[in-house]
């Protein structure tokens, strides 16, 4: 059986639900003629094949197809979120996840601004931002890894070193590791240790 192709005319109905024991349509509505799924406004193609949200197929082989390696400077693949700063935060700053809900530059011999948890994705003050939990992250300018190599938190704020921190009371988590000169494979352990 081939793939479906797109429907350029769907006729949406809505699925039923059941509220105090009443049969009564939800917001779920699927296309008479090609199964779509809708969620509000929102179309999910499906078929026997793949399943799309936005511009993420996921499929039977494949899985979530995501670019190894962005190509131009300070661009991302992988999963990210809207996180509120708490502070002014530089794009590819690393960061950790505080008490009060916002994010903040992670710092390896700071106190308690560890473990670093996502990679800032803007350069901004306050606000909601996109920040990388997991995925690469290339960056010309401020990287110049040694490829290959693991990349551990720094005791610089908010950024990542390939040399361990090695100072009495010093935090020792890895980031990522180096795929190329200038990319990271941004993927913080949640394990750290402290350098006694």
């Amino acid at each position: 059986m081939a793939e479906k192709t797109d429907c350029n005319n769907h006729k949406w109905i809505p699925l039923l639900g059941i509220n105090k024991g009443k049969s009564v349509p939800t917001s779920l509505f699927t296309c008479l003629k090609c199964g779509d799924l809708k969620v509000g406004s929102q179309t999910i193609k499906i078929s026997r094949f793949r399943l799309d949200m936005g511009e993420l197929p996921i499929n039977n082989v494949a899985g979530i197809k995501l670019i190894e390696a962005p190509t131009a400077d300070q661009t991302v693949s992988g999963f990210i979120v809207g996180m509120t700063y708490g502070e002014s935060i530089a794009k590819g700053d690393l960061l950790y996840f505080k008490s009060d809900g916002k994010v903040y530059k992670a710092d390896a011999n700071g106190v308690s601004t560890y473990p670093a948890m996502g990679l800032a994705l803007a350069t901004a003050s306050a606000g909601s931002n996109n920040v990388l939990l997991r995925g690469v992250y290339r960056d010309d300018t401020r990287y110049a890894f040694t490829v290959g190599g693991v990349v551990y938190l720094s005791t610089t704020a908010g950024t990542e070193t390939q040399t361990q921190p090695a100072a009495t009371n010093d935090v020792i988590q890895v980031v990522g590791i180096a795929t190329h000169a200038d990319r990271i494979y941004f993927n913080p352990s949640a394990d750290y240790i402290t350098h006694v």
